[in-house]
């Protein structure tokens, strides 16, 4: 008691200093002792000042309380930071893996979003070829047209149009409205018929130095500024250039405007002309597509690349949405497209040699189409190169002495006649896409080994990850309907291989090429010590070449591996025939019978024949494939996969194989005659 009254006078006589810390267990343990009696401890206080600091205190430090120091703002905006992507990183990690087992196990199909191309065709575009017709013919537009676009060339240094040439419309009895370049006089072999100068050749370098138009000008700047790589397609700067100066000229008056590259590209033709090209079809008229590559396929590559150079220039230059439309971009890049031409002309690099550029040539784009029918069917590369240098009646080359592209006649032209060149042989789905045109029937017929079906082989449920970072989606492959020395399926199935391997088919033959590291140009496999799956993935890019895309194995690894891999071509073969619409016998019946009394229209009748060729070389493919699987799954199949090499002194081109299996040969034949396809690889 007296110690307890001895403190508290000492603490009033302090100011009741509360910041002062409880008595020690050894001062209650000495005042205890002193009176005998069992204190209570002294409850704490914990909203106790600190004090100042004074001289005597570092006696007492035990007995000092000191308060937490407490966060500033920023700590504590930090924290709760810190917090916040903690939890949004453990909810991302706990929903993806949520996704993965569902997706595993098939409770959850991943969804994505569907693109659909931005189209346009026209309402009425039978009565637009009409109404051309009648104004080019009773207004004599075109000959003032041509005339305007003769000045222009001839007003540009060396430039020169023949006097004989003229142009003439014509309206087909199915309402189709074309104009046809001709010759009024008899030309002679050899002779010149146009010198397009230089400096009137809409190339791609051309049109990207023309720094008149604002929005050209803005996109080349932009080009140079970004910080990431961002390549234009030759054919969008002519596309700008086009549109640019068409527009210039239209809003300029007729008087501006009678004089120049595109005379004869006012937008009425330019929608009639696109109304035969599939890109600008409407629905009734793609319905005769349905099931054809031409569609599903081509049709949606063309939409896919015009709009991504389109996103390409908005994301240079902004202003390109509000100034530049979807549509007619898409129009004029079509027009770049269809009557654009590759031909050789000076580099802007070295001026002293000449490149292969894309190029607008006026007036000389109006030179159609025209290969006479081949006598006997193509079957090699050869045979299509010695029949298109016979079949064409003119030539397009740049002359270094004249500095311009020449037109000149390969042979004697009579009066009437049109100048004509051949675009080359190719499929009649190309002739429609590009050009909205077709060749007739018989052609598929003749060219048939010339043409490509094509197939896609899809990635397999089941892929280790030692073989699926190598895949990065399905692929679609270009098979030749005939296959020929210079042309084989090695890809398809070389990449075929590479799905079915197993990790036993990598070691195995890894196993092979040790012993003859000739098959694979003499690299041999590593014998480090390592697991399974290290090993499988270190021989993976020795067996294989897993570099290329889509991967490929170019050697057959086991009979198990190559009986599944040319069964995989077989399933996708005879899943991609049973896509199609109708027969071929349907398509030729429909046919048949517009030849007789033209019930079909122009696109219809262009689309009959597209998928009637699209199905007869499908079906070459298919017998093929299916013989092969055959061969391959019979008792000789061992034998058929073993090794022959092809000379040294033969040139193969394409990447053809050199070492390839036995069974090759038997790939390369000719057409197989109508009553040897089996039922199976008929459209049904």
């Amino acid at each position: 008691a007296v110690w307890f009254w001895r403190r508290s006078a000492q603490r009033a006589g302090q100011g009741m200093d509360t910041s002062a810390a409880p008595p020690t267990s050894s001062e209650c343990g000495a005042a205890s002792a002193d009176s005998g009696v069992r204190r209570r401890p002294v409850p704490v206080h914990y909203d106790w000042h600190v004090a100042q600091a004074g001289e005597d205190d570092d006696q007492g430090d035990e007995e000092v309380v000191f308060e937490d120091e407490q966060p500033s703002k920023l700590q504590e905006y930090f924290n709760i930071f810190c917090d916040y992507v903690f939890w949004i990183l453990l909810a991302y990690i706990a929903s993806n893996l949520i996704l993965w087992i569902g997706e595993k196990f098939g409770f959850i199909s991943p969804q994505f979003e569907e693109w659909n191309p931005i189209r346009w065709w026209h309402a009425d575009p039978h009565n637009l070829q009409k109404e051309l017709f009648h104004n080019a013919t009773q207004n004599a537009a075109t000959e003032t047209q041509f005339e305007g676009l003769k000045k222009w060339i001839e007003g540009g240094p060396g430039g020169w149009v023949s006097p004989k040439l003229v142009v003439m419309d014509y309206l087909s009895e199915r309402g189709r409205y074309d104009r046809r370049l001709e010759v009024r006089e008899p030309v002679e072999k050899d002779e010149v018929l146009v010198k397009l100068p230089l400096s009137h050749v809409l190339s791609s370098h051309f049109c990207q130095q023309d720094l008149t138009d604002p929005t050209i000008r803005q996109v080349v700047d932009a080009q140079k500024k970004s910080s990431e790589k961002i390549d234009v397609s030759p054919w969008t700067w002519i596309t700008l250039y086009m549109m640019a100066h068409s527009k210039r000229a239209s809003s300029g008056g007729s008087a501006s405007a009678s004089h120049r590259f595109d005379s004869l590209l006012r937008n009425e033709y330019i929608d009639a002309t696109l109304s035969y090209i599939p890109v600008f079809w409407d629905d009734d008229n793609l319905h005769w597509l349905n099931g054809t590559d031409l569609l599903n396929v081509h049709v949606l590559d063309v939409h896919a690349a015009i709009e991504t150079e389109y996103h390409k220039l908005s994301y240079l230059v902004p202003s390109v949405e509000s100034s530049v439309s979807v549509v007619d971009f898409k129009k004029w890049a079509m027009v770049v497209m269809s009557r654009g031409e590759t031909v050789e002309l000076p580099d802007r690099e070295n001026k002293s040699r000449t490149v292969p550029q894309l190029a607008i040539m006026p007036l000389i784009d109006l030179v159609d189409h025209h290969l006479p029918m081949p006598e006997r069917p193509l079957f090699t590369d050869d045979d299509l190169h010695e029949y298109q240098e016979k079949g064409s009646h003119t030539n397009i080359s740049y002359n270094t002495d004249f500095a311009a592209v020449v037109l000149r006649a390969r042979e004697t032209l009579r009066p009437q006649a049109a100048v004509t060149a051949g675009y080359g042989v190719r499929s009649n789905a190309d002739y429609l896409l590009y050009h909205g045109f077709t060749m007739p029937r018989e052609w598929s017929d003749l060219t048939l080994c010339t043409q490509y079906a094509m197939i896609q082989l899809p990635l397999p449920a089941d892929m280790g990850a030692w073989k699926s970072r190598f895949l990065a989606h399905p692929y679609r492959f270009a098979v030749p309907a005939c296959p020929n020395v210079k042309s084989t399926p090695h890809v398809i199935v070389g990449a075929a291989r590479f799905l079915v391997l197993t990790e036993k088919d990598v070691l195995d033959f890894a196993e092979v090429l040790d012993k003859d590291p000739s098959l694979m140009e003499g690299m041999a496999l590593s014998k480090e010590a390592k697991f399974l799956h290290h090993s499988a993935r270190e021989a993976l890019s020795i067996v294989c070449d897993t570099k290329a895309q889509p991967p490929v194995c170019k050697l057959p690894l086991s009979i198990e591996s190559e009986r599944a891999a040319w069964e995989l071509i077989r399933a996708q073969t005879l899943a991609r025939v049973a896509q199609h619409v109708g027969t071929i016998e349907e398509d030729e019946r429909l046919l048949k019978t517009d030849d007789e009394s033209n019930t079909l229209t122009v696109n219809q009748r262009h689309a009959v024949i597209v998928r009637r060729e699209e199905k007869i070389a499908l079906r070459q493919w298919c017998t093929i494939a299916v013989r092969t699987a055959d061969l391959l799954a019979s008792s000789a199949g061992p034998e058929e996969i073993g090794f022959t090499r092809v000379p040294e002194s033969q040139t193969l081109e394409n990447e053809e194989p050199r070492i390839r299996p036995n069974y090759w040969a038997k790939l390369i034949q000719r057409a197989i005659p109508e009553a040897d396809h089996p039922e199976k690889c008929r459209p049904r």
